[in-house]
């Protein structure tokens, strides 16, 4: 099956868990969207609302942790971040991965 990109414009969420949470900044770890094949949610289709409770039921039981929170980056600033890093750019690209259960993950 081919996967549609996403658009530079719409935003994307990765649930948090308690791990990656930097308690003593009070906020999240940089690294929740490094790494490849990263699950990560459309705002253009489901709000944190209705997200929440799915974040919920698939991920509360990992080794990481609770989800505590909710990571929101817009896909062309993601993009643009992998383009200019200096050490070793790269062409990030974010593909719709749906599931019966999740349907925009991607």
């Amino acid at each position: 099956m081919t996967r549609s990109p996403i658009p530079p414009e719409e935003n994307i969420v990765r649930a948090i868990h308690r791990t990656w949470w930097d308690i003593k900044d009070g906020r999240k770890s940089s690294s929740i969207f490094k790494g490849e094949n990263i699950s990560v949610s459309r705002l253009a289709i489901l709000n944190l609302q209705e997200l929440f409770p799915i974040f919920h039921r698939g991920l509360d039981t990992s080794p990481s942790g609770i989800i505590i929170s909710a990571g929101e980056i817009n896909v062309g600033h993601l993009q643009k971040i992998g383009r200019e890093y200096v050490e070793k750019p790269i062409e990030i690209i974010v593909e719709e991965d749906p599931t019966k259960e999740n349907p925009e993950k991607i």
